[in-house]
């Protein structure tokens, strides 16, 4: 459960819950002549304020009142960037200010699902991809919840298993969205919000790719230095990675490390032992939530494959026998298991050099690893390509 936590981009124009500095209104003397007009319902006061992010502070730089639920405002601004609108009670309409004439109608209760532009090609598309990915992570957390309820009530590995297929196709869904939502807007500032929901974990090439993009078109952006920063300092970090995994005694092209451990009841187990079959040798422990979540589609893999020359070997960084085998029974990982409940000190652990988990290692018949850390569909479209 170790992961690389990137220097996340100021880019999160979208959290509109960021503090606020008061202020008088700031003059800002532009080329740009901008104009909002809108319709608005559900305000719970009259007052409108404009702000723009400086220092990773909203600052107020124009304001209006609400007449009979409209307002109209204008004025001059440098350069087209993101601003936000704030309404009574921290309600907030995010908005790219630049030459259009902006019209909008929203309803306060729920502003992002609301909203409706007119006027602005560019803040259709921010408006629309903002609900969009509210939708998504709706739906998300609307599954996972279902899941979670599953888990703490009556075991059911069926419906646990669509609750989970329905998550990874909802996330692949939203990957494949941003990424096409990237690529089309890589002219204007609303890309750097989509950035921030990209996967910089297993998409790199395609974040590398936007990069060179949006640097070749906004040159001159306030953000464009730092994505471009960022992203050379994640291909330094990825490029170490690939380094030190290459030096792992389980790189893939390897043969895996024998080790013998004691099972469940105690028998010493050797992975020698598995010669002859393809097997997924399987790093885990009971406490850790990401490896539960995975079992259900290693579950499955398994009762798909163990006929057709397929084992599974999970080794646990368990520090409590009792929690271990409490797990095992909970979630129906009916192979074999083994661990000497050292958890991370465990020199299996260390000599396989497993940072995080879940951290899995595919073998063939010689014991030779040939892949690393599939996950959820991948697991099976490999073994059904192998076990034909």
């Amino acid at each position: 459960m170790k992961r690389f936590s990137i220097v996340y981009l100021v880019v999160a124009l979208i959290a509109v819950f960021s503090c606020t500095e008061e202020k008088e209104k700031v003059s800002k003397l532009g080329t740009i002549d901008y104009s909002i007009k809108a319709t608005v319902t559900n305000s719970k006061g009259d007052a409108v304020y404009l702000e723009e992010i400086r220092d990773k502070q909203w600052i107020v730089i124009d304001s209006t009142k609400l007449t009979d639920g409209t307002f109209e405002l204008s004025g001059n601004i440098p350069a087209v960037d993101i601003y936000r609108l704030r309404f009574a009670e921290n309600a907030f309409v995010p908005l790219l200010l630049n030459a259009d004439k902006i019209v909008f109608t929203v309803d306060l209760n729920q502003p992002f699902e609301t909203i409706v532009f007119s006027g602005s090609k560019e803040n259709e598309t921010y408006a629309d991809f903002n609900k969009k990915m509210l939708g998504f992570n709706k739906k998300h957390e609307a599954l996972a919840s279902m899941l979670d309820s599953l888990k703490k009530g009556v075991n059911n590995p069926i419906l646990a298993t669509n609750y989970m297929n329905e998550i990874k196709a909802t996330e692949a869904e939203m990957k494949v969205f941003v990424e096409q939502s990237i690529s089309a807007n890589t002219g204007s500032p609303i890309v750097f919000s989509m950035l921030s929901y990209a996967d910089w974990d297993n998409e790199f090439a395609f974040i590398e790719t936007a990069t060179t993009a949006i640097k070749q078109k906004q040159p001159t952006y306030k953000y464009t230095e730092s994505l471009v920063s960022n992203v050379t300092q994640y291909k330094a970090y990825l490029e170490q990675m690939a380094a030190k995994a290459k030096g792992n005694p389980a790189a893939i092209g390897k043969e895996a490390p024998e080790f013998m451990l004691p099972d469940t009841k105690g028998k010493m187990v050797s992975l020698s032992s598995f010669r002859g079959k393809y097997v997924l040798l399987d790093f885990w422990a009971s406490w850790c939530g990401p490896c539960r979540q995975e079992s259900s589609t290693v579950v499955k893999a398994y009762q798909r494959f163990k006929g057709k020359n397929f084992d599974i070997l999970s080794v646990s960084l368990d520090d409590s026998k009792e929690k271990w085998l409490k797990a095992i029974e909970k979630d129906h990982l009916t192979w074999t298991h083994v661990g000497d409940m050292k958890a991370w000190e465990s020199s299996v652990v260390r000599l396989y050099q497993v940072e995080g988990i879940p951290a899995t290692f595919l073998l063939d018949p010689n014991g030779v690893v040939i892949a690393r850390d599939l996950r959820g569909p991948a697991l099976e479209n490999t073994l059904e390509k192998l076990l034909k």
